[in-house]
């Protein structure tokens, strides 16, 4: 499907993706700003200016768009990540105007009050209190960023470091706004059934005036190289210990990390993956066991784990886990697991272009991290491209045990 692009005066872009038979339509706004543009003292501004986002703006008061969205048949979200902010609306076809009409109020016109201010910002302090403090796994995937991102800033939490969630001002809150929120760092998708000539109209009025602002320059420092396993222990409130690693791979936008999407289905992806088939089914080890992968802008995280079964031994769960990952490139990777994965994965994408919404993310997500919107359509190229051995070239140079970053969260009172 052809994906058109418009860009307007002020330098803001938008993509079109229209699909004459769809039920509905997708509003997508992506800003290029999260948790890495920040800085200390203000970790989590990005994930607070999101919450504020709802709270009204200068012709619709607080909570009134997600009222407005719902009562015409929509819903809307929005999340915070380490690299963006992604704002959206799924509307009916016919209330494509209102729903641009209600986001570029907030994005042109934002009301920042320091009353809702200050009640957002316990919202969010309990989020994390909930999310991260008080959860055992929480826990340990801030501390798992902590220990694999040293100098970088995916080193800090999204959500933002507790002592800066209660130290923000309404100030700092308003500077990210104002140099974060521009049209030159913005881009917008419509997915669906539309007529594109009136939606290049309505985009026109509804965002032509928004002010383009001078980007800072943002010097984003390196990682030093890894020379040796980083390991945490922490004890908590938890009935069965567990291990949570990490090994930091290459970004999004490389080919590498294409590779480490058909290592991360073979050896962690369900339960037919190596890991949860040796831990869980054949040595009955874990009760669970498994990983995924993280693609970033700058980088990207492979992590693992296990949650040991009741009344085995950790450290023998634990040597089995690694040497499964560790061993993975010396080991033979059968044809079967290789076309398995590749399948999957062009499935995975197959299954996304059948919606507006994982249309138009997918879009997104392509332009984001390598500015190409159809990026994701040459991938499946890449994937047929592939063989076994670049496969286990890769996986040696990244998955070894001085590249290993671990957190082990243990019961209190545990030897």
């Amino acid at each position: 499907m052809k994906i058109e692009k418009f860009t307007l005066y002020n330098g803001l872009e938008v993509f079109f993706l229209n699909k004459k038979y769809s039920p509905g339509v997708s509003i997508q706004i992506w800003v290029k700003a999260g948790s890495r543009n920040e800085r200390p003292g203000i970790t989590g501004i990005s994930h607070m200016l999101e919450h504020m986002m709802f709270k009204g703006s200068k012709k619709y008061g607080p909570q009134r768009h997600a009222q407005i969205i719902q009562a015409n048949g929509g819903e809307l979200n929005a999340y915070t990540s380490n690299d963006k902010t992604v704002y959206y609306d799924n509307l009916p076809p016919s209330k494509l105007l209102l729903g641009l009409d209600l986001e570029s109020d907030r994005f042109l016109r934002l009301t920042l009050d320091e009353k809702e201010f200050q009640t957002e910002r316990q919202v969010v302090y309990e989020e994390r209190r909930m999310r991260t403090d008080n959860s055992p796994y929480g826990k340990a995937t801030e501390m798992l960023f902590a220990l694999t991102f040293i100098a970088h800033p995916y080193h800090w939490p999204v959500i933002g470091w507790e002592s800066d969630i209660i130290s923000w001002t309404i100030e700092d809150l308003k500077n990210y706004y104002k140099t974060f929120y521009s049209p030159s760092n913005t881009f917008i998708l419509i997915s669906g059934k539309f007529d594109t000539e009136k939606a290049k109209i309505w985009v026109e009025k509804k965002f032509g005036k928004w002010k383009r602002v001078i980007l800072p320059e943002i010097r984003i420092p390196e990682e030093p190289e890894q020379i040796g396993e980083r390991i945490t222990e922490i004890k908590m409130e938890v009935e069965l210990p567990f291990v949570f690693s990490a090994y930091r791979v290459p970004p999004y936008n490389s080919k590498e990390s294409i590779v480490f999407e058909i290592i991360e289905k073979i050896l962690s992806g369900g339960e037919s993956s190596r890991i949860y088939r040796k831990l869980v089914y054949e040595k009955q080890l874990a009760l669970s066991a498994g990983g995924g992968l993280y693609s970033f802008l700058d980088y990207g995280m492979f992590f693992i784990y296990g949650l040991l079964n009741k009344r085995k031994d950790f450290n023998s769960m634990k040597k089995l886990l690694f040497e499964e990952i560790e061993g993975f490139y010396q080991d033979k990777i059968t044809d079967e697991e290789f076309e398995k994965a590749k399948n999957q994965l062009k499935s995975d994408l197959v299954k996304a272009t059948e919606k507006n919404f994982s249309h138009a993310m997918l879009v997104g997500e392509s332009y984001f991290y390598t500015g190409d919107p159809e990026y994701y359509k040459r991938k499946k190229k890449i994937y047929e491209k592939l063989d076994i051995k670049e496969i286990k070239e890769t996986a040696e140079k990244y998955l070894r045990e001085i590249k290993r970053n671990s957190v082990i969260i243990l019961p209190e009172g545990a030897k």
